[in-house]
């Protein structure tokens, strides 16, 4: 009974994260972070202009920070919600995705059911 509800959550959540934009926010962050330091390494800027430029940078950074954190738990949130018809309740739930075969299934299943998903829809 628990495989079922492993490879359901192991859908789930691979089907948010297919369709939530994970990337984009990772790629803004990334680029400003490396922008940032490029500002902080460069002895042609002035610290009058580092000043001015860096919280914006970290604004930005910052922002990505929490909105990656937000995606995730929405992509984990169908995980999640499974505790509530899981027989056990919650506890039971989260007692059993701690244990290490079932987290190797779950990834298992995750990259098996993404890999699938993105050659049917390729083709």
């Amino acid at each position: 009974m628990i495989w079922i509800f492993v490879l359901v959550a192991a859908v789930l959540a691979s089907e948010a994260f297919l369709r939530l934009p994970l990337l984009p926010v990772i790629r803004r962050v990334t680029e400003t972070a490396q922008k940032s330091r490029r500002v902080l390494a460069s002895k042609r800027i002035s610290d009058h202009w580092k000043e001015k430029i860096l919280p914006s940078y970290s604004w930005v950074i910052g922002k990505g920070s929490v909105q990656f954190f937000a995606m995730l738990m929405l992509a984990l949130a169908p995980v999640a919600a499974l505790g509530l018809i899981f027989p056990g309740g919650m506890a039971a739930w989260g007692e059993a995705l701690m244990r290490p075969l079932v987290i190797l299934v779950l990834c298992i299943a995750s990259i098996a059911y993404i890999w699938l998903r993105l050659k049917v829809t390729r083709v």
